[in-house]
């Protein structure tokens, strides 16, 4: 498969690359600065603005999925930037064709904040309360649109080895989640890719935690 890969120079995206390219994938890199991005066979970097709904749709053709991991590391007031990067993403896809479009977003986004525990609600809202705001307008946007899209809700991301075990649970099937879990990098990349190649979780919202 080919995918066009958002925040590739991010440090799941990276992940993302290696391990799909290490599949025989080949990876079309949508960045910033491509001199954050080390080559690699079966790679293509391309520089472009996330925003720009133009140029995603030239880096698209040709492409099987769309895959973003795009974050807002420790950004304090996001603006608007995954609302717009989300707007000018659907618009790129309906018009390139592409209609598989997975995103990374976060637990504690929209809907999944109220069945987070105490402690962890306490946290997001301290924390990351704008960055999570944009995250579900852009969300919002995504999924009214008619693509065949899959969220991803990963819990507190580590940066230990991939374990090979993902337990993915629908947010709607979800009660509560106790406590405050974690999840590798690693781990959130390989269901990442698996779900683009299966074709699994379409028009669905998967919570990732460690173990199965």
């Amino acid at each position: 498969m080919k995918f066009l890969l958002l925040g590739a120079t991010g440090a799941t995206g990276t992940l993302f690359a290696d391990r799909a390219t290490a599949a025989g994938h080949e990876v079309v890199a949508f960045v910033r600065d491509a001199s954050k991005i080390t080559p690699a066979d079966r790679l293509t970097v391309v520089v472009g603005d996330v925003r720009d709904a133009r140029a995603l749709a030239e880096a698209m053709r040709g492409t099987d999925a769309v895959v973003s991991t795009l974050g807002l590391g420790k950004v304090k007031d996001p603006g608007n930037l995954i609302a717009d990067t989300t707007r000018a993403l659907v618009r790129a896809a309906e018009d390139s064709g592409t209609k598989r479009v997975l995103v990374m977003s976060a637990f504690g986004v929209g809907d999944s904040l109220a069945k987070a525990s105490g402690f962890a609600r306490f946290l997001y809202n301290s924390g990351g309360k704008a960055t999570f705001a944009d995250k579900a307008a852009g969300e919002r946007i995504l999924t009214a649109s008619g693509l065949d899209w899959t969220l991803a809700y990963p819990v507190l991301l580590t940066d230990k080895p991939a374990t090979g075990a993902v337990h993915a649970v629908d947010l709607t099937a979800l009660d509560r989640l106790p406590g405050l879990p974690r999840i590798s990098r690693a781990d959130v990349a390989a269901f990442l890719l698996e779900a683009a190649v299966e074709g699994s979780w379409s028009r669905r919202t998967a919570v990732l935690t460690a173990g199965r």
